[in-house]
């Protein structure tokens, strides 16, 4: 593979995965552009600000390089733009959010399209299978590249599945990180779609295993951001539920977002808030050390009424790779990382008085702990190392294909 845009949402961010990719990919001699839809990121791993000079934000509707660029292609290929217009709204009829974003962010896939001509980028690939995706696979359409995306979780794939079917299906391939996911996506495309499901990985250099010493007392960790479908509350009432039993433990919050005030509060609420300490969003090495004496990860994932979830959340792969066992919900795609009773626990999601009902006997067991973490290592070294995974992606990119050079030359005859 030659060159290719990736376009997605924010980037780079304090998650990484993309970032990881997009990082490999350079190293291997793949030009790179990234195009984002909401903004270039500030907050980022600081390994990650050598992508910045890469990244470009194309999401505004009524920027005058987003709207030139519709008019431009309107005139150019009408006959392409106006027919998948026609397509990808007709398949949003039935969801106001996708409709809005769809009818939103076509100026960005008429710019991303224009960027991608200029730039003489040889294959489209949208990083998010929702919004991202389309403006992929419209400026793909319009630019006579091959196409390709990658599935996560709940933002993109449950809130709406508007015109998901029809991107499976015009995919050269499309990635799924959680197995139901790409379950799911074969179905919904049916079998003409090429449905690979490949998990994000784990950096096994940096988060290597290595300097493990629990804190002496019972400390719990939550990563993430503070959002609803991570479920932070449950571990929060959970915490009031073991010191009710006569435990001792202390819960460390790593992240921000829209629900970290609603969770002090919870705090408070319930007479804990000297054992509920936030900490903010953190770089990976910042985060290291909490990795190193935590007894256990926390991650009470639930499925929100409006479909939006986590896939397998990379803090729970990191946080095994470092020999720390996790005691999460059956949500999303816990179950395919964390096995109950090998490398940690599983309870029904939206329960706080079963999760500190699991949590309990491993505070007042911490040799099972022990035994768990180092099964838990063991158990991500096997399936979620991400520089085997990425030779997997690398491949799929490879088959995929690319334009070729001199393909702008050719699309501007058609």
């Amino acid at each position: 593979m030659r060159s290719v845009a990736y376009v997605t949402t924010t980037f780079p961010t304090l998650a990484a995965f993309i970032e990881n990719e997009v990082h490999r990919l350079v190293k291997r001699g793949v030009r790179v552009k990234v195009f984002t839809l909401r903004g270039v990121s500030t907050v980022h791993q600081p390994e990650h600000a050598a992508l910045i000079p890469i990244t470009r934000s194309v999401g505004s509707p009524f920027a005058p390089a987003a709207l030139g660029a519709l008019l431009a292609w309107l005139v150019r290929r009408p006959h392409v733009l106006l027919p998948e217009r026609a397509r990808v709204l007709w398949a949003s009829r039935g969801s106001l959010y996708a409709l809005a974003g769809h009818l939103g962010y076509l100026p960005a896939a008429a710019r991303v399209a224009s960027e991608v001509e200029r730039e003489d980028l040889g294959l489209v690939h949208g990083a998010w299978a929702h919004f991202p995706a389309t403006v992929a696979y419209l400026a793909a359409r319009l630019t006579g590249r091959p196409f390709t995306m990658a599935a996560h979780a709940g933002a993109d794939l449950y809130r709406t599945r508007a015109f998901l079917a029809e991107k499976a299906r015009a995919a050269r391939f499309t990635t799924a990180c959680v197995r139901g996911n790409a379950e799911m996506l074969k179905l919904l495309a049916g079998e003409g779609a090429s449905v690979e499901w490949l998990y994000h990985g784990v950096d096994a250099s940096r988060f290597d295993g290595r300097g493990r010493s629990r804190d002496p007392r019972p400390m719990l960790l939550a990563v993430g951001r503070l959002s609803k479908p991570k479920g932070f509350d449950l571990a929060v009432r959970a915490v009031g539920l073991l010191r009710a039993r006569g435990l001792d433990p202390r819960l460390i919050v790593v992240g921000e977002g829209p629900e970290r005030a609603a969770l002090e509060a919870l705090a408070r609420a319930e007479g804990v808030a000297d054992h509920v300490e936030f900490r903010g969003a953190l770089t990976h090495d910042q985060l290291l050390p909490l990795y190193r004496t935590a007894w256990m990860l926390v991650a009470p994932c639930r499925v929100l009424a409006n479909g939006r979830r986590d896939g397998i959340p990379n803090v729970v792969v990191e946080a095994m790779a470092m020999g720390v066992p996790c005691a999460g919900t059956r949500a999303a795609g816990l179950n395919e990382a964390i096995v109950p009773g090998v490398t940690g626990t599983l309870c029904e999601p939206e329960d706080a008085q079963a999760l500190a009902d699991a949590i309990a006997p491993l505070i007042e067991d911490p040799a099972t702990l022990d035994r768990w973490g180092a099964q838990a290592r063991a158990a991500v070294m096997d399936r979620f190392d991400a520089d085997r995974n990425f030779e997997r992606l690398f491949s799929l990119f490879e088959a995929a294909g690319d334009a070729g050079p001199g393909a702008a030359r050719a699309a501007k005859g058609a």
